[in-house]
């Protein structure tokens, strides 16, 4: 599963919903597991994102 392109603050939006939707007791435990799966890949492009613009601040400083 992969996150389609996509800006940070959406990925993010995306994942706040998506935290909310597996934490609440009423939800379907049968796609709990695809929803766990899409909240790490999110985790996963949101690190990608913020290192990437770490690194961008990184050489304007310098």
């Amino acid at each position: 599963m992969k996150v389609k392109a996509k800006t940070y603050q959406e990925a993010l939006q995306e994942l706040q919903e998506l935290v909310l939707k597996i934490e609440d007791p009423t939800s379907n435990l049968d796609t709990i597991s695809h929803d766990v799966k899409k909240a790490m890949e999110l985790v996963k492009y949101c690190q990608i994102q913020l290192r990437s613009y770490e690194e961008d601040i990184e050489k304007l400083t310098e």
